[in-house]
C-alpha cells in the first residue's frame, strides 16, 4: 500500500485539553511527527478545546509540556503562528455557521424542532420494537419556508446533516478498505441549539482550511470518519487519506486503565525516565521495522518510520519493556549528564544540600557513576544510593537472608571492623580507593581459613541494609571511615533481630 510523498504533506495531532496528554495521545503525536518528518511535510498542533467545561489550561499546558519533553516541535500551532490559525479551536467556532447554512441551503442539512422529550420517547419505542435507535427524519419533512418562520420565532432548534442513501468506503493507510452503510448512520446533529458546531463537523471545516492532507488517530476513531468523509463530501472539500493506529491495550488484553500505565506523559518526565527511552517505548507499540531491531534513535525512525509496517492488531502496554529501554539509554549517558539530572532528586529528597554540593561533588559523582547502570528512570536513583546517606535501620528481606546464611559471621565481621579502623586511618581512607580496605578483607579470611564471600556478604548486608549493591569496597571507599565503623559497629544488633 503506497502513501502520499509530496512535500505537500500536512498532518496535525489535535488533542482535547480536558484531561492530561496520555501515552496513547502522546504516541499518536508521535507518528504524525515521525510521518511528517519522512516525508518532508508539516506537523501542526490543534488545540480541540470547544468542551469548555471540562477544559483547563494546565492540561493544555500539560500538552505543551509533554511534546516539548519527548523533543516533538511543532511546526505550526500555538506559540508558532502560522498561516493557517488560530490554532486553539474555541478560536474559530464562527467559521463553522457557513458551512452549516451552506449545508441547509443546498438541502444537505436541516433544522430539528423535536423536543428532548420527543427524542427520549422515540428511542424508548424503537428500543422496546428492538428497532435501531436513530432520528425518524420527522422535521426532514418540513418544508424550507415552515423551518426558516419557526427559526426566526424563536423556536429551538439544531441543525441535523441529511445522511445520503449508499455506503461510504474508507480506504485507510493501516486498516485496508473500510465499508459503512449509510443505514448504519443517523442524521447527525451538525450544530447545537446555542449555535455551536458539535465535534464531527468542526473538524471537518478545520481539516479543510488548514490544508490537512493526512489524518493519523487511534482506532476509537474510526467510527467518526465515515461521517466526516461525508461531511468533506458534502462541502466540496477534499477528503484527507486516513490511518488509523491500533489502541493500546492492558498486558493480557483489555482496555488500558491507569493501573497498568495509562497516566499522563508528565509522570513520566518527572519520574526522570529519558526522552530517547519513551519514544523507542512509544514507537514499538504498534510499529515495527523487522523482527529483530528493538533501539531506534529519533533521526533513524525519521528514516524508517513508515504506515505499512503499523499493526492492524492491538499493541501490549509493557512496563517491562520501558525498563529495560530507560535502563539502556541511562547507560549511554555520560556521568556528568546524570549527575546533573540526579542532583535535582538528590536535593528534593534532603540528600544534598545547595550549600554542601560543590563540597560534596566528588564523593556524589562517585557514588553516582556506581548506581548509573542499576536505575531505569533518574527518580530510582534515590532508593538506589539511600544507603549512602541514610544508616540502615532494618535489613531488606535479601539482606535478611544474607545474614541467617552467615549466622556465624559476626566475629569476622566484628574482627574487620577493629583491624580496619586500626589499619587505615582517616588519610589513608579514600573515596574512589578501595584497594585497601579490600586488602584488609582479604588478608583476614586467610588467616581465618574463610572465602571473600564469608565475609563480604554480611559485611555488605550490616553497612547498606541490602543484599544487592554496587562492589562492596567502592561503596565503603564512597561511605566515608566514620560511616562505616559507626555501622559495623551494630552488627550485633542486626545479627541478634535475624
Amino acid at each position: 500500500m503506497s502513501t502520499k510523498t509530496s512535500p505537500s504533506i500536512r498532518v496535525r495531532f489535535a488533542p482535547s485539553p480536558t484531561g492530561y496528554l496520555h501515552i496513547g495521545g502522546a504516541r499518536t503525536a508521535l507518528f504524525n511527527y515521525l510521518f511528517a518528518r519522512k516525508h518532508g511535510g508539516t506537523f501542526i498542533l490543534r488545540i480541540e478545546d470547544t468542551d469548555r467545561e471540562r477544559s483547563t489550561q494546565p492540561a493544555i499546558q500539560a500538552i505543551f509540556d509533554g511534546l516539548r519533553y519527548l523533543g516533538l516541535e511543532w511546526d505550526e500551532g500555538p506559540g508558532k503562528e502560522g498561516d493557517f490559525g488560530p490554532y486553539f479551536q474555541s478560536e474559530r467556532l464562527p467559521r463553522y455557521t457557513r458551512y452549516v447554512d451552506q449545508l441547509i441551503q443546498q438541502g444537505k442539512a436541516y433544522r430539528c424542532f423535536c423536543s428532548r422529550e420527543r427524542l427520549d420517547e422515540l428511542r424508548q419505542r424503537q428500543s422496546a420494537a428492538k428497532d435501531r435507535i436513530q432520528y425518524d427524519r420527522r422535521c426532514l419533512q418540513l418544508s424550507m419556508d415552515d423551518s426558516d418562520r419557526r427559526a426566526k420565532a424563536g423556536e429551538p432548534f439544531v441543525v441535523r446533516f441529511r445522511v445520503p442513501e449508499g455506503a461510504t468506503v474508507v480506504d485507510d493507510l493501516i486498516r485496508g478498505k473500510v465499508h459503512v452503510e449509510h443505514k448504519e448512520i443517523e442524521d447527525l446533529i451538525i450544530q447545537r441549539g446555542d449555535g455551536t458546531c458539535v465535534y464531527n463537523f468542526a473538524v471537518v471545516g478545520d481539516d479543510h482550511e488548514m490544508g490537512i492532507t493526512h489524518v493519523i488517530r487511534g482506532e476509537d476513531h474510526l467510527s467518526n470518519t465515515p461521517k466526516q468523509v461525508l461531511l468533506f463530501q458534502a462541502l466540496g472539500f477534499p477528503v484527507p487519506s486516513y490511518a488509523h493506529i491500533p489502541l493500546i491495550l492492558a498486558p493480557g488484553g483489555g482496555k488500558l486503565s491507569k493501573r497498568h500505565g495509562a497516566v499522563a506523559v508528565t509522570d513520566y518526565h518527572e519520574k526522570g525516565y529519558l526522552p530517547e527511552a519513551m519514544i523507542n517505548f512509544l514507537v514499538r507499540m504498534g510499529w515495527s521495522f523487522d523482527d529483530k531491531q528493538e533501539i531506534f534513535g529519533l533521526p533513524e525512525l525519521i528514516e524508517k518510520f513508515s504506515l505499512e509496517h503499523v499493526s492492524k492488531s492491538g499493541a501490549m502496554f509493557d512496563l517491562k519493556k520501558l525498563e529495560y529501554l530507560g535502563a539502556y539509554y541511562m547507560r549511554q549517558r555520560s556521568v556528568g549528564d546524570f549527575v546533573q539530572l540526579a542532583i535535582p532528586y538528590l536535593r528534593k529528597a534532603g540528600f544534598v544540600r545547595e550549600a554542601d554540593l560543590e563540597r560534596e561533588r566528588g564523593r556524589i559523582e562517585m557514588m553516582l557513576e556506581l548506581a548509573k547502570s542499576r536505575v531505569a528512570c533518574v527518580s530510582q536513583i534515590v532508593d538506589e544510593v539511600r544507603f549512602f546517606f541514610e544508616d540502615p535501620a532494618i535489613l531488606d528481606e535479601g539482606a535478611l537472608k544474607v545474614i541467617r546464611k552467615h549466622k556465624e559471621a559476626l566475629p569476622l565481621v566484628e574482627q574487620y571492623a577493629a583491624k580496619v579502623a586500626a589499619a587505615v586511618p582517616e588519610e589513608a581512607w579514600r573515596p574512589g580507593q578501595p584497594a585497601v580496605l579490600e586488602a584488609q578483607a582479604r588478608e583476614l579470611i586467610a588467616t581465618q581459613g574463610a572465602q571473600l564471600g564469608d565475609l563480604a556478604q554480611p559485611l555488605r548486608a550490616v553497612l547498606t541494609g541490602r543484599s544487592a549493591t554496587p562492589g562492596l569496597f567502592e561503596v565503603m571507599s564512597i561511605l566515608g571511615r566514620a560511616a562505616c565503623l559507626r555501622r559495623l559497629a551494630k552488627a550485633k544488633n542486626f545479627f541478634g533481630s535475624a
